[in-house]
């Protein structure tokens, strides 16, 4: 009977394309996928470390792992992702943080070392087929197994340059290297060729992308060459990429939208702070000014173009009036989508080396509400626009009677299916259809199908 495993994912795009390339190693010694953690001879957590909540989260599962091991012996835990900085390997082969806070893990792996699974697999499980991996190359040479097919996450590169006070990542991922375009636009056409219609690039810094084969006599970054070959690859309608860095945001990025026709007209950028003085503290090496310029350049693009952004409150010294420049920001740029988060201390980073966490738990909670509260009203403002006009949905999940997707701008859309057989209605996953908008709400949008497809 074959092994069977589970892999649990947390955080960023990034982490869900690692964890299709674990599923290909995995499959390829002959483990089988299941559900359930009672159910599952492997166990891997793929983790985020950006925030605290996220790392607890991992080492509250202790008890569990202890209770289902005592069920099954042969239970085997992993731990990947951020969590681990410093080393991969089995419990007694290597010193990494995770061993010392929980007993129940037995081996741990940075991404990057994702070639050393199979070994240490075959000294924790008999497993069968285990010479199936011998063709794996490196983590990038792994044709991942992807779980929605029309909808695509590619790596173009791993690791990041930019030590942003806060920020865990470069201690954990390392140092930037890019993937070559030759590499990823083979991935590119191979997801094509399965049915992807939506490719979505993933890395820490895409804009600083500088692959091997760059065309130097280009005038254009090597990040838009890459952009202008993906957008003439046969079958892909929609391209996206995360995440941007507004210090290396160039004219040639932004130019490119509204003459590709797979630029979607949404683009995440991350400011991070409303506030100069909160900016320089974070290490982010660019002013508001420059923010509010690459946003006014991206509207006169596309004047009804989605733009959504990252916010930390409560950085360390962030006083009443910065934060309020934050809040002034979002509502005067009308960022329709902002992803807040509390900050929260990281051990080995800049901040927790030289600043001082000094802003409370309960004013962190406070400036969290009121700028979700605030950007609330700016969304609900921006989806006004599609009332009455019909949009088109890429459906990602069917749940409760209705189906949902995105539109171009991010913008989550459902339509009720009552009455669809629930093997008719799994059919429409990964397929376009039409949907008059007949509801704008806060977050999403609702209608009626136009016409299914068939």
């Amino acid at each position: 009977m074959a092994l069977k495993y589970v892999i649990q994912t947390y955080g960023c795009q990034m982490n869900t394309s690692d964890s299709e390339r674990i599923v290909t190693v995995l499959e390829k010694m002959g483990y089988k996928p299941c559900e359930e953690f009672k159910d599952a001879d492997l166990i891997i957590l793929n983790t985020c470390s950006v925030k605290q909540k996220s790392e607890d989260r991992i080492y509250g599962f202790g008890k569990q792992f202890r209770e289902l091991k005592e069920k099954n012996p042969k239970l085997a835990v992993g731990i990947t992702g951020c969590v681990i900085r410093k080393a991969s390997g089995l419990r007694h082969e290597c010193e990494e943080e995770i061993f010392r806070t929980m007993e129940t893990v037995d081996f741990c792996f940075r991404i990057k070392d994702l070639m050393m699974l199979p070994d240490m697999l075959r000294k924790l499980h008999p497993v069968k087929g285990a010479e199936n991996v011998k063709d794996l190359l490196s983590y990038f040479h792994i044709d991942p197994t992807i779980g929605n097919i029309a909808q695509v996450f590619i790596p173009i590169g791993s690791g990041c340059n930019n030590f942003c006070a806060y920020c865990i990542v470069p201690y954990a991922r390392g140092r930037e290297e890019s993937r070559s375009m030759a590499e990823i636009l083979d991935e590119v056409k191979k997801a094509a060729k399965r049915g992807a219609k939506e490719i979505n690039l993933v890395g820490q810094n895409v804009n600083t992308y500088k692959p091997s084969d760059e065309d130097p006599k280009s005038k254009e970054s090597p990040f838009a060459q890459l952009l202008r070959k993906i957008d003439a690859v046969k079958g892909v309608d929609r391209l996206r990429f995360y995440t941007v860095h507004p210090k290396d945001m160039t004219d040639d990025i932004i130019n490119l939208y509204g003459t590709l026709r797979t630029m979607t007209p949404h683009l995440h950028l991350p400011v991070q702070s409303g506030s100069n003085s909160v900016l320089k503290r974070m290490n982010r090496l660019y002013t508001v000014e420059r923010f509010k310029e690459l946003v006014a350049k991206m509207r006169k693009r596309l004047p009804h173009m989605s733009i959504s952004t990252d916010i930390i409150v409560g950085f360390c010294g962030e006083t009443e009036e910065e934060f309020m420049e934050s809040y002034n920001l979002i509502q005067d740029l009308k960022i329709d989508l902002v992803y807040v988060s509390k900050y929260s201390e990281r051990e080995g980073t800049l901040a927790a080396r030289t600043l001082k966490d000094d802003v409370p738990a309960k004013v962190k909670k406070d400036r969290f509400e009121r700028l979700t509260d605030g950007m609330m009203h700016v969304s609900h403002e921006y989806n006004q626009q599609f009332l009455g006009k019909t949009v088109q949905v890429l459906v990602e999940r069917i749940r409760k009677g209705y189906a949902d997707g995105k539109i171009p701008e991010f913008k989550m859309c459902r339509f009720p299916i009552k009455g669809m057989s629930a093997a008719k209605a799994n059919k429409l996953i990964g397929q376009y259809v039409d949907v008059k908008v007949e509801k704008a709400l806060e977050w999403a949008l609702e209608g009626k199908a136009v016409d299914l497809p068939k």
